[in-house]
């Protein structure tokens, strides 16, 4: 779940440490874009063979919404 957090935290372009599994990445990060989005889904596609439809992705909420989504 660390490397987890770190490759998202890359993306947002936040440190790990300031994220946490309950962070709202849409409404959480300041400079969220459609672009990191696209990224997590390509990150979850390439690293974690999970791939989420426009639609699911639009419901998870949190990181850990999304890492829940990588264990399906």
């Amino acid at each position: 779940m660390e490397k987890f957090l770190e490759e998202i935290a890359d993306i947002l372009e936040v440190e790990p440490e300031d994220i946490t599994m309950d962070t709202n990445f849409r409404t959480d990060i300041s400079d969220w874009s459609s672009m990191m989005g696209f990224s997590i889904l390509v990150l979850l596609e390439d690293d974690y063979d999970a791939r989420l439809s426009v639609e699911d992705f639009m419901k998870c909420e949190t990181i850990s919404d999304l890492y829940n989504a990588t264990l399906k």
